[in-house]
């Protein structure tokens, strides 16, 4: 079996949907009317921690990765996903600050760390421990096509995790198996997060984190909430877009913040990046530091 290699194979092999057509249009279309309106330049340098994403990071979309981080440096400040969330949870936000994560445990991944490296950045790296070190191939297509939707590609081994350790990356818990947590029953949903922990801590000696899978807030539950928290993590964070800022330097019960992170598709136009970006900073809000179940 052949794994793809390049986003270019990605998008010969799923093809380009009407719809992200439309996007990109549509897109084209706010970001020209709004950097011609608005102060980008002001907006981007609003008080904030920003989280982002990616999935992948194929050999040509390094360039891509490599100029939006130079071009995100100009107003912002690196920091590590812990060091985000302590600052969220301790309102000790006085710039504008961005952390960078990824989902899923992609071996393509790895392409990231020299062009981090470059920025001096610590990511953290959200894995299904049950795909790690995987080695038959029809079991990792099968996990690609019903979790993920993506074509067969490779994923991480755990001695790749070991390396990105001593790097200085953070790993954190994305589920065992990658489901939808709002679509099982309590028994599974405590299966597959505390499992995680466990697998995690087993492995790697310590985790913190956790991200739930596909992140929106419908595949999520104030169950599965209560459950990440028993199960150990510190922090819980979606794939919602928005961005967090200080509640007057007023700590938060970190049991009651659900962290926001804007993914990034690294193919886009920079200016649809920054667009959004823009949009979180001008939008921004003290509700969107909790979370929505009850």
């Amino acid at each position: 079996m052949l794994f793809i290699n390049s986003y270019r194979e990605y998008k010969i092999v799923t093809g380009e949907t009407y719809r992200a057509k439309l996007r990109h249009f549509t897109l084209d279309v706010l970001s020209s009317v709004s950097s011609t309106f608005e102060n980008w330049d002001t907006l981007q340098k609003r008080p904030r921690v920003q989280f982002l994403y990616i999935h992948h990071i194929f050999k040509d979309e390094e360039n891509s990765f490599d100029e939006l981080l130079s071009k995100l440096s100009l107003h912002h400040t690196f920091i590590s996903h812990s060091e985000a969330v302590n600052r969220v949870i301790n309102g000790h936000i006085d710039k504008p600050y961005i952390s960078i994560s990824s989902d899923d445990g992609l071996k393509n991944n790895l392409n990231a760390i020299k062009i981090l490296n470059r920025y001096n950045i610590k990511a953290c790296f959200f894995i299904c421990p049950s795909i790690i070190s995987e080695a038959d191939n029809n079991k990792v297509a099968a996990f690609c096509r019903k979790k993920l939707h993506f074509p067969p590609v490779e994923f991480m081994n755990w001695s790749d995790i070991e390396g990105l350790l001593k790097d200085g990356h953070e790993i954190g818990g994305h589920t065992m198996t990658h489901v939808n947590l709002a679509a099982i029953g309590e028994a599974e949903q405590w299966y597959e997060i505390s499992e995680c922990f466990e697998q995690i801590k087993r492995y790697c000696g310590h985790v913190a984190h956790f991200a739930f899978p596909y992140g929106r807030f419908v595949n999520f539950s104030n169950r599965a909430r209560e459950k990440v928290f028993q199960a150990g993590f510190a922090s819980c964070t979606s794939a919602e877009r928005g961005c967090h800022i200080s509640v007057e330097e007023e700590k938060i019960d970190y049991k009651k913040i659900l962290f926001r992170r804007d993914n990034m598709i690294l193919s886009w136009p920079l200016e649809h990046i920054i667009f959004f970006l823009t949009q979180n900073a001008k939008k921004a809000n003290i509700s969107n530091n909790y979370f929505r179940y009850k």
